[in-house]
């Protein structure tokens, strides 16, 4: 999880830091048994319909089957002189992929999980700017990272952005 934050050269590249992070948080498992087991609840003891409790359980089943890939798969980012990649982290773990380059940042959102990015976008239009950085995943996106190194990401990003500047 924690890597040091010396400089590394891969392949040519200077590595300044990696980590990895999950994809998605298990709290989520808990969120989605919440919300099925108050429909369940109300379903039984308010309207009466087995056939509507057995549904909702078929449906939270498939929920919590469809999220746990998110929450036990991994990513694995590094920030280079460049930019931030990450790649999917498993047995045969393949080439990384830019997520953005540092010339290409506007700005950077601080969350509890990592941080929110938006890439430099020159749209006139109104609409068609808003589908762009919140609707489609070209302009903007998240960088996942746990509780640990979130602190030590976030500082090197923030001198990142502030030598852009």
């Amino acid at each position: 999880m924690v890597s040091g934050a010396t400089a590394s050269s891969r392949n040519g590249l200077v590595v300044l830091d990696s980590w990895s992070a999950r994809k998605a948080r298990p709290i989520v498992l808990l969120y989605i048994v919440a919300v099925f087991t108050v429909f369940i609840v109300l379903s039984h003891f308010v309207v009466h319909s087995p056939e509507a409790v057995k549904a909702l359980v078929l449906a939270a089943v498939g929920a919590l089957v469809a999220t746990v890939p998110g929450v036990t798969g991994k990513v694995e980012y590094r920030l280079t002189e460049s930019g931030i990649e990450k790649r999917t982290v498993k047995e045969n773990p393949g080439e990384y992929e830019k997520i953005f380059a540092w010339d290409q940042l506007d700005r950077v959102v601080p969350m509890r999980h990592g941080f929110k990015y938006f890439k430099i976008l020159n749209e006139t239009n109104a609409l068609r700017r808003f589908w762009k950085l919140h609707l489609s995943d070209r302009y903007s996106g998240e960088v996942h990272a746990e509780r640990v190194d979130l602190d030590r990401i976030l500082g090197l990003v923030g001198q990142r952005t502030a030598l852009r500047s």
